[in-house]
This record gives structure tokens, C-alpha cells and sequence, in this order.
């Protein structure tokens, strides 16, 4: 809870990832509070008052994933809202606002965005930011459990994190009215 709030604050594709990682958290203790408290919360060094927040926000997320079914894979309706966002603002920094160094940094990313698409044939993602962070996120699952990664791998991965990065930055920007997005496209 305290990660995800400030994550949220600071870089929304980092947010999306850590939450996909909580969800996988919760399915793995099987949406046992008893054991996320115990084998989760209870780790944070922070007073007991911190603590019965975070068990709180788990007990929340546990309702709303059963609620949602996501017993045993999707995401929560709030983060699928959020990549709706990211992909609406994607679209507008390649049309409407025309950003160039977006543009360049999806143009790199691009190819490797279409192989995860073919390779993702079968599941639930919406659109190529989805695509995107789930690559991201299989990546560093792949890199948590120690396996291998081709240089091929490492280079689009690369490419997509930095293409996120940018979309992240913008999107904050948004939020905080820095970035004001133009009504009628660029000629």
C-alpha cells in the first residue's frame, strides 16, 4: 500500500507492474489474509498502526479480485482502466500532439510490440500498451526466477521500457496539467 501509493504518484507503468505483482502475491497465498498478514505484512518494519493499514488494503484487493474473478488470472478493473488512459494518451502523442520523441521511441519499439502480440495470441490484453507491460512483466518474472534471457530479448525490452518510460512521464505531466494536449491535429 505504501509502495503502490507512491508508485502511483511517481510513474504509472511502475504501478501497473507492481500491482500485477500483488495480484500474483494474493493468488499465491491463495487469498489467505491469515497468510498474507503473516508472511507479507508483517515483514514491513514499520508501527502496528502501518501494519493494520497495509492488512486492510490486502483484505480490500482480496475482495475485489474475488468480486472481479480473478481467482486465477486478470487484473482489476482499475488497472485496466489506467492502460485505457495510457493507450488514449498513446494515441494522441502519435496524432493529435504528434510528440516526436515519442514517436521515435515507439517507432524503435514497435516491431517487438507486434512479436508480443502474436506471442500473446490467447490472452486478455486490450491494446499495445497492455502488451506492453505484460511484456515488461514477463520479463521480470523471467528475471526473478533466474532464467535465462537471449540479448535479443534483453534489446526489446529495452526497447519497450523506454517507450513506457516516456508514455509514464507524459502521463504525469497530464495529470498534473503540465502537458496540455492540442484540440485538432498538427499539419
Amino acid at each position: 500500500m505504501l509502495i503502490s501509493r507512491e508508485k502511483r504518484r511517481s510513474n504509472i507503468v511502475e504501478y501497473l507492474l507492481y500491482m500485477y505483482q500483488i495480484e500474483d502475491i494474493i493468488r499465491s497465498f491463495q487469498f489467505d489474509i491469515t497468510q498474507i498478514d503473516a508472511n507479507v505484512v508483517q515483514r514491513f518494519d514499520q508501527p502496528a498502526a502501518i501494519k493494520l493499514e497495509i492488512k486492510l488494503w490486502y483484505a480490500d484487493l482480496i475482495d475485489k479480485m474475488q468480486q472481479q474473478q480473478l481467482q486465477r488470472s486478470g487484473h482489476l478493473k482499475e488497472l485496466k482502466n489506467i492502460i485505457v488512459q495510457l493507450q488514449d494518451l498513446h494515441d494522441q502523442l502519435l496524432t493529435t500532439y504528434q510528440d516526436k520523441k515519442y514517436i521515435e521511441l515507439y517507432e524503435a519499439a514497435r516491431p517487438s510490440l507486434k512479436e508480443l502480440t502474436v506471442k500473446s495470441v490467447g490472452q486478455d490484453l486490450i491494446n499495445q500498451v497492455d502488451v506492453g507491460i505484460h511484456g515488461v512483466y514477463g520479463y521480470l518474472v523471467m528475471r526473478l526466477k533466474k532464467k535465462e534471457i537471449g540479448e535479443q530479448t534483453q534489446v526489446a525490452i529495452t526497447h519497450i521500457t523506454t517507450f513506457l518510460a516516456h508514455l509514464a512521464s507524459q502521463f504525469h505531466k497530464l495529470e498534473a496539467g503540465e502537458l496540455k494536449l492540442p484540440e485538432t491535429q498538427k499539419n
